[in-house]
């Protein structure tokens, strides 16, 4: 017979007894996340590490293990309190307190508190954990929650949420940029550009966005002190300006300014053995001369003479305007001689055209009652005079000499004529030499020396100009009072540099009416390049290409009248700068304008504002001009600066390598 059960058996007999009264009577059915998380305390303590060394606890132990002597022996830890506590155990039924009441879990965290034995689970809700369901779950901690831009954590969950610019998808995690650019009200008048997340509000160059506005605002560029002398600010834009009449234009960066410098060399030497005729545009002459004789003494000239020029004086020999006097000029390119001979007047001309720019000699010799005039040592006229040129005064022979001009008014003349002679003389003989003192004066003075060598052309040097007064409208009298006008201007020019002024029409106050010039860059593009400019006011109408600097002649044609501005360099037609309805805005203008007071300049421009015309500086090189129909001749000019040569230009100096 087997022996009686022991304590032992007795109290696992009870134990058993007492799970499975407590699983029948409260079955719990868990989902299967819910049931590992129950499962996982119940693992055997004995599978840790360290188990042993750890203080027992009898219910536990006994609801873990086999409750055995052994596992007694862990709670009590002395031989003694074991066997005493195995004998105090009965074999019933033990009754341990349900574990879940008080609910020891936090009740925000938990879904579910489970009672083990001596024991408890929290079974905790999504987003929370530890022991008692009492610490929140940072889910955007990991992966940032799976959210694609913001995650924000909150007690127990989280929530995903997008930077400014971008909405939350149907998914409550994506994020899409939203297009503020399709509200055209997003800018008013602005270009709208769509970023990521934002918008930008854009302008054209030269403006600038007011958010308040809503609107594109002129940049003032005047105000940032851009440009090293004159600024003018424009829509969207702005221009610099320099004192071209001070030799100056716009350097490459178009905000500063630069000297205006010579592309095309021109031979520039003088001689100092020559005497020019043309320095005075006044007409006065630049050489006077007095002879005093004890005895009667005949006139003797000799000379060296060169011209392009047709009509002019080349010396007065005589006394008085109402007394004995000849004038040896030119008209019409051949030698003419005025005399007065005790107040009786006459008029000679013979010989050939002597005008063609190529050296000859010429002589006026006083003979017996006679003048003979010679071109290179042939007699052209011989004219029969009464009496000598020489007259009796005090007791002496006085003889007044003046070359390049007369010494009284040309109305004193036999016939007007034009006195002011763009001519060379060299090797002058007046009366066997007796006036070696203007060699010496001529050769202090360069402005009265010729250039070595001349072509045909006026010769611009850059720092003056002449002006006419020309009317350009006119009355037909088959339409009664209607006022037609027209502009025709042809241009030969020869540019030493790539800046000046051609020619323009100048108003009341000095405004620049029109104007034909040189510019080396586009206002507008801000571009450097070499163009001719064809502008009223300060607008430019049209532009064209030239090769200012390749030492050949260009021609440049100007036609305006009611309706059309056309501008060509050497044939070809330029390009327009303004539309239809600016065009003939500037043309009704420019005929208001012309029925008034108008000068035409040519060469340069009087002291007018350096904004008012696009340039202002004055044009160096060769050039004649033809305006409606009629080639200007710079001697009957109102007034030219008198470094100007009307007739005579030098020529290329052609640089050898």
């Amino acid at each position: 017979m087997p022996p009686p059960p022991g304590p032992t058996a007795a109290l696992g007999t009870a134990l058993l007894l007492l799970l499975l009264a407590s699983e029948s009577s409260h079955t719990v059915l868990l989902r299967a996340r819910e049931a590992a998380q129950f499962l996982r305390p119940r693992q055997r303590r004995a599978y840790q590490v360290f188990e042993e060394a750890k203080q027992g606890h009898l219910e536990r132990e006994c609801v873990e293990e086999v409750c055995s002597k052994e596992e007694a022996r862990e709670v009590f830890e002395n031989d003694p309190e074991t066997v005493s506590g195995r004998q105090g155990l009965g074999v019933g039924p033990v009754h341990l307190p349900d574990q879940c009441t008080p609910n020891p879990c936090d009740k925000k965290g938990t879904q579910l508190c489970q009672d083990l034995m001596g024991n408890f689970f929290c079974l905790c809700k999504d987003g929370w954990g530890g022991r008692l369901c009492d610490k929140d779950v940072n889910e955007c901690s990991q992966k940032n929650g799976g959210c694609s831009q913001v995650c924000h954590n909150k007690p127990g969950s989280f929530q995903c949420a997008c930077h400014s610019g971008f909405s939350l998808q149907s998914d409550n995690k994506s994020c899409q940029d939203i297009d503020e650019c399709t509200d055209s009200d997003t800018c008013g008048d602005a270009r709208c550009k769509n970023l990521p997340g934002s918008y930008s509000c854009l302008c054209d160059k030269g403006y600038t966005y007011s958010s308040k506005e809503k609107t594109c605002q002129d940049v003032d560029e005047c105000q940032q002190d851009r440009c090293e002398q004159t600024c003018v600010n424009s829509p969207g834009s702005y221009t610099c300006h320099c004192n071209g009449r001070g030799g100056l234009k716009l350097s490459p960066d178009m905000d500063t300014c630069e000297d205006i410098l010579p592309c095309v060399p021109f031979s520039m030497a003088k001689s100092v053995k020559s005497l020019y005729l043309g320095r005075m545009f006044s007409g006065t002459p630049v050489i006077r001369l007095r002879f005093k004789r004890l005895q009667p003494t005949r006139l003797l000239a000799e000379f060296d003479f060169r011209t392009f020029d047709p009509e002019g004086v080349l010396f007065f020999a005589g006394g008085r305007s109402d007394s004995t006097w000849i004038v040896l000029g030119l008209r019409a390119g051949r030698l003419e001689l005025q005399l007065r001979y005790n107040g009786v007047g006459r008029i000679t001309s013979s010989g050939p055209t002597i005008n063609h720019g190529m050296w000859q000699t010429i002589s006026v010799e006083e003979l017996d009652r006679n003048l003979v005039i010679k071109v290179n040592k042939d007699a052209v006229m011989k004219i029969a005079v009464a009496g000598g040129l020489f007259q009796l005064e005090r007791g002496l022979y006085h003889l007044n000499l003046t070359v390049g001009g007369i010494p009284f008014k040309e109305s004193d003349l036999v016939q007007p004529i034009n006195p002011r002679l763009d001519g060379c003389m060299r090797s002058w003989n007046w009366l066997n030499g007796e006036d070696s003192a203007i060699q010496e004066t001529v050769k202090a003075n360069t402005k009265m020396q010729c250039f070595s060598v001349t072509e045909r052309g006026s010769f611009f040097p850059g720092n003056g100009f002449a002006f006419y007064s020309l009317n350009y409208t006119r009355t037909s009298l088959d339409v009664g009072t209607e006022t037609t006008w027209e502009v025709e201007v042809v241009a030969r020019i020869r540019p030493a540099t790539d800046t000046g002024v051609l020619m323009a029409l100048v108003g009341d106050k000095d405004v620049v009416l029109l104007s034909v010039a040189l510019v080396d860059y586009h206002s507008t593009k801000k571009l450097k390049k070499q163009l001719v400019v064809l502008a009223v006011e300060n607008v430019a109408l049209a532009l064209m290409e030239i090769k200012v600097c390749d030492s050949q002649e260009h021609t440049v044609t100007v036609s305006l009248r009611d309706g059309e501005a056309t501008l060509e360099v050497d044939g070809t037609k330029g390009q327009s700068e303004v539309s239809t309805a600016q065009l003939q805005e500037r043309l009704d203008l420019l005929k208001t304008r012309l029925q008034g007071s108008v000068l035409t300049f040519v060469g340069g421009l009087p002291d007018v504002q350096v904004t008012s015309t696009p340039v202002t500086a004055f044009y160096r090189g060769c050039m004649t001009l033809e305006v409606n129909g009629k080639t200007l001749d710079l001697d009957t000019a109102s007034y030219k600066h008198s470094d100007i040569t009307s007739h005579s230009c030098p020529p290329v100096e052609h640089v050898t390598a």
